[in-house]
């Protein structure tokens, strides 16, 4: 073979590798191509389906909510199911009152075509929860239909699960807030229908009776404790019938088992028990200690526990012979079993049954005619501050 050939035999070979291999190169990038777009349609394809099981129990919200709501329920939980806002009933007239743990919470009309409108409260949940708390709201709504079975407890009507955004109904309290009502009641007098009223020692014992019925329910039939027992959690109405509110921490107490300490920790100092100060677990008994708390708040229509010491100084302040003084006309009876309810030591102070009984006996020598006295002069900012409750 002369050199000729062989040139132009190598010169071939060359012109088909510069052919063949661009060619191949081309294909694998095909192929790796093809294989990223039909990866990512599987996925665009399970994240829709994702979507569609939550937005089929909660609804366009779970959805746009930040994710919050993904995988929280994967179907419509029976208990709740039965608990549904019936078509044809709508809230109107809505009113804020304040924002809650969740979200907005607000005041309305529960109304029914041909039917009379019904005042309830509406608690809402925020789209910006975390998913512990989308958790704890949904549970929520199953604990007071599973356990708020009881006069005294606050009573949920219907809840929407499936409607923007998820809510609780419940039954509203004609008075509302019972330390607002009490702090109301130092400026006026009831000179009209729907005024505050004018509460006097025997109120106070009837109040008191109802609020230790629903701890007693709370405590003997659900082995359950309130953690925050205090005026700003019990609403009242025009007959001075009370209902226990604020029971966030007994439904996470319900389904898991134990109080978390986190939110225990929200709750203000100067309710809390002595032991609770310590960071030991509660229990019925620091129930009691607020519920002694609770009667002081009832007495002095609603001045702030231990009004001379500051929130901050209350654990190192408090010791085992302090007591804060008996309000003004509180009566011997009452005197004691608000001792009772303060013992240092949490095993020597009575259960709520014990205390229903010590209440019941005790009101037929209450005063029933002379209106109580406020026990301090602060105003509501003050109070707030005194109380350490966060602004």
């Amino acid at each position: 073979m002369n050199s000729s050939e062989e040139f132009h035999r190598n010169e071939n070979g060359w012109q088909n590798s510069v052919i063949i291999i661009p060619a191949l190169l081309s294909g694998c990038t095909l192929v790796v191509v093809a294989i990223i777009v039909w990866r990512s349609v599987c996925n665009k394809v399970q994240r829709k389906e994702s979507k569609e099981k939550t937005k089929g129990y909660l609804g366009d919200w779970a959805v746009n909510a930040a994710g919050v709501f993904e995988n929280s329920l994967d179907a419509p939980d029976p208990v709740l199911e039965k608990r549904q806002l019936p078509a044809g009933w709508t809230l109107e007239h809505r009113a804020p009152l304040c924002d809650g743990h969740f979200g907005p919470i607000s005041c309305g009309d529960l109304c029914r075509a041909g039917e009379d409108s019904q005042q309830v409260v509406v608690k809402e949940m925020s789209e910006h929860c975390s998913p512990g708390e989308v958790q704890d709201f949904i549970d929520l709504m199953k604990f007071y239909v599973q356990v708020c079975n009881h006069n005294n407890l606050v009573t949920m009507l219907w809840c929407q699960t499936t409607r923007r955004p998820p809510s609780i109904i419940l039954k509203a309290m004609s008075y509302g807030n019972l330390l607002t009502v009490l702090r109301s009641s130092r400026e006026v007098a009831r000179t009209s229908e729907g005024g505050p009223p004018r509460i006097t020692e025997k109120d106070v014992y009837s109040m008191a009776l109802q609020v230790a019925s629903g701890l007693e329910y709370l405590s003997g039939t659900h082995d359950l404790i309130h953690g925050y027992v205090a005026a700003c959690n019990v609403l009242l109405h025009e007959d001075l019938s009370v209902q226990l509110c604020g029971l966030g921490l007994a439904a996470i107490q319900y389904r898991s088992g134990s109080v978390p300490l986190r939110r225990a920790a929200q709750v203000p100092l100067k309710w809390h028990s002595p032991e609770r100060l310590k960071g030991a677990d509660i229990t019925e008994k620091s129930d009691v200690w607020s519920f002694g708390i609770l009667l002081y708040e009832l007495m002095t229509l609603g001045s702030p526990p231990y009004p001379d010491i500051e929130p901050s100084q209350l654990p190192s302040k408090l010791r085992k012979t302090f007591r804060m003084e008996r309000p003004t006309l509180c009566g011997p009876q009452l005197s004691e079993v608000m001792s009772g309810c303060w013992q240092w030591e949490a095993p020597l102070r009575p259960c709520f049954t014990d205390l229903l009984k010590l209440l019941q006996n005790g009101q037929d020598q209450a005063d029933r005619w002379t209106p109580l006295t406020p026990g301090d002069t602060l105003s509501w900012r003050e109070y707030l501050s005194v109380a350490g409750i966060p602004t």
